[in-house]
């Protein structure tokens, strides 16, 4: 969970992450706000990230904006013998496209957010490893 929750460290733990920009102060909790830029199909992209909800040390929820969708990505960490269970999942919601645009495309947008989630579990688990 520390690992994971570390969002200034990201750039260096997770390959697809170039830059992490904190908007907010403190530890990380509910209504932290960082900007995260990301490579994404061989260009860089940047999105704002806010903590919409948080469960210390079980799990949190990230939201974010982008192309006319809210994006919520949930965490979760539970104990699994000397480990951490570590599960994501997401959910896309329509926010400011006319009605039924998001459904014909959202396919093909969680399957880039699987993706990419996917490869940032693997990058953590080999980070948090090397620890």
């Amino acid at each position: 969970f520390a690992a994971f929750t570390d969002i200034e460290h990201n750039a260096g733990r997770v390959s697809g992450i170039k830059n992490v920009e904190v908007l907010s102060t403190g530890e990380f909790r509910l209504g932290t706000r960082w900007r995260e830029t990301r490579e994404v199909m061989g260009r860089l992209d940047d999105a704002e990230m806010e903590v919409t909800a948080f469960d210390q040390g079980r799990g949190y929820t990230i939201t974010h904006y982008k192309g006319g969708a809210k994006i919520d990505t949930v965490f979760t960490f539970a104990p699994d013998g000397e480990g951490t269970n570590v599960s994501i999942a997401f959910a896309l919601e329509n926010h400011g496209l006319p009605p039924g645009l998001l459904t014909p495309v959202s396919w093909a947008i969680a399957g880039k957010v699987r993706e990419v989630l996917g490869h940032d579990l693997e990058d953590m688990k080999k980070s948090v490893e090397k620890s």
